[in-house]
Order: C-alpha cells, then structure tokens, then sequence
C-alpha cells in the first residue's frame, strides 16, 4: 500500500514538474487598449503595468513606444521597431519654442503644435488634428496615413502614462540615484 502511494505520487508529482517547464514563456501583464477604424480594422495597444513602454501591433507589424529615460518629455518620445532594433521616429525639440516634431528614418518631419483648452488640449500636426483632450477625454480623432496612426498612437499612451499612476504592486527603481549617508 505505501509503495503504490509513493509511486502514484512520484508519477503525479513527475507530470506536475514536466508541464511546468514546458512552458517557459514569460509574459508580463499589460494593459489593452483597443483602436479601431471605420473599416473595422483593429490594432492593439499593450501597455505595461508601470507606464514606461506600450507595444502597438498595427497591420501585422509591431511598434515599441516609449519615453527615453522615462522622462515625458517630447524630446524623448521614441518608436521602435522590434524584431530589427530600428528606431521608426524620434521626438524633437519643445512645445515652449514651437519647435516641437516627429522625425521619421525616412527623413520626413512631423512639426506638431499643442494647443490648450479650458478642459484639454489639441496637437495639431501637417495634416490637421491629431490627437484631441475634450473635457479631460480622449477624443476620436481619423489619422490619414500611418505615420499620423503611429504619433495619434504615441499622444494616446502619453495621455495614458499621464493621467494614471502606478499600481501598487509594480515598483520602479532608477539606479542613477546614489545614497550619501552618515553610515557609508
């Protein structure tokens, strides 16, 4: 009797531990954001828990966005592209100076203008709006081509990273403080 218990439980303990390492991917959770076209074409929007990066997937491509050194500031602003490390578009300049653009690899520049409201803000780029904050909302604005859907992308999750904090269970780090104290 307790053989055959010790091996039942050896063969289910066995199973347990085969399954558990056949699964090796790990994924981190994200936050959804769901964007579509009147066509019906959707493209989805990952944003990580801390608000530091989102992966945008957008017509069976795929897009990093984030702020260089999480600092939101325009002149940080990057896009990405994954699989090949390619930066898409570098954000510019500043709102202040009116300089502020998108410049994409391919050498065109995106000259954006913020334009603020009682309860919002518009970014107006070559084409017209882009991204549009009516009464602390995001509102539906239709981007022209990619380039407008990749930046219109890039202001919805700096709206996001704005406007929400970090959960309680997601802590950052910055490792280029250096504590000077009386015990070191």
């Amino acid at each position: 009797m307790k053989n055959n218990l010790l091996a039942l439980v050896l063969i289910f303990s066995s199973i347990g531990i085969i399954t558990a390492q056949s699964s090796a991917e790990w994924k981190a959770p994200m936050y959804q954001v769901s964007f579509e076209s009147d066509s019906g074409a959707m493209a989805q929007m990952q944003i990580d828990k801390g608000y530091r990066y989102a992966d945008l997937d957008f017509e069976g491509r795929k897009f990093h966005l984030f702020f260089n050194h999480d600092n939101n500031e325009i002149k940080n602003a990057r896009i990405m592209e994954p699989k090949t490390n390619l930066q898409i578009a570098r954000g510019r300049g500043s709102y202040f100076w009116g300089n502020a653009r998108f410049e994409f690899v391919d050498g065109e520049v995106y000259k954006v203008k913020r334009k603020n409201k009682a309860n919002g803000y518009e970014i107006i780029g070559p084409y017209g709006t882009l991204f549009k904050v009516e009464n602390h909302a995001i509102s539906p604005v239709k981007p022209i081509n990619e380039k407008d859907f990749l930046t219109q992308a890039f202001y919805v999750f700096q709206r996001i990273k704005v406007t929400q904090s970090n959960p309680s269970d997601v802590m950052i780090f910055y490792s280029n403080y250096y504590p000077i104290g009386p015990n070191e």
